[in-house]
C-alpha cells in the first residue's frame, strides 16, 4: 500500500516505497536528495539571511531544545502570516523572539497549542531586549548565530528507509 508524503523542503508528494527518503523527528519527511543539498548550504555563510535558514533553524529549535509538541501546518500558516511585509517581523526576529520566550521568559509550552502565536504578543519586547543585550555585549547576535552553524555542522542521524514489503502468506483450504 502507498505511503504518499510530502517533502518539507520542496513541498512534492512522493511515495516512500518508490522513492528513498530522511525521517528528521516524528513527522518531518524529506527526500533523500533535498534533504543532502538543504545540509550542504545550510553551512553557506550567505545562507544565515534566507528566509528558509531561519524557518528550519527555528523547527529545529522547538523540536530539539523546547520539545514542543508541533502541529506543522498550523506553525507555517501563522510564519506564512508573519513575515508578511504588512506585520513588519522578520524571520530572523521571529527565531529570537522565540528563543527570548522560552529561553528568557521561561514561557509555558503547554500552552503553545502546537503553534508559534506568542510571537505577536512578544516580538517588539524581544526585539527591545536583544538590542540591549547587543549593545552591552557585542556580538551576541553573532554568536548564537555561530552556535547554529556549528550545531548544524555536526553529524546528524538520519534514518533512511527503504520500503519493506512482507509477503503475506496465502493459505489455501486444498493445502489442509
Amino acid at each position: 500500500m502507498p505511503h504518499i508524503i510530502m517533502c518539507r523542503l520542496c513541498k512534492q508528494r512522493f511515495d516512500t516505497e518508490k522513492e528513498p527518503f530522511v525521517i528528521v523527528g516524528k513527522q518531518s519527511y524529506y527526500h533523500k536528495e533535498c534533504y543532502d543539498t538543504w545540509v550542504t548550504n545550510r553551512n553557506d555563510a550567505n545562507a544565515v539571511e534566507t528566509e528558509d535558514f531561519w524557518y528550519e533553524s527555528m523547527i529545529d529549535y522547538l523540536y530539539r531544545d523546547v520539545h514542543l509538541q508541533m502541529d506543522f501546518q498550523k506553525i507555517e500558516s501563522q510564519w506564512n502570516n508573519f513575515i508578511k511585509p504588512d506585520r513588519k517581523m522578520t524571520p530572523k526576529g521571529i527565531y529570537f523572539a522565540l528563543k527570548y520566550f522560552y529561553e528568557i521568559q521561561k514561557g509555558d509550552k503547554s500552552k503553545a497549542l502546537g503553534g508559534i502565536g506568542i510571537v505577536t504578543s512578544i516580538y517588539n519586547e524581544s526585539a527591545k531586549y536583544w538590542t540591549e543585550l547587543e549593545i552591552k555585549k557585542t556580538g551576541t547576535i553573532e554568536a548564537i548565530i555561530e552556535q547554529i552553524r556549528a550545531r548544524d555542522a555536526r553529524p546528524v542521524s538520519t534514518i533512511i528507509r527503504q520500503s519493506r514489503k512482507k509477503k503475506k502468506e496465502q493459505w489455501s483450504i486444498d493445502n489442509v
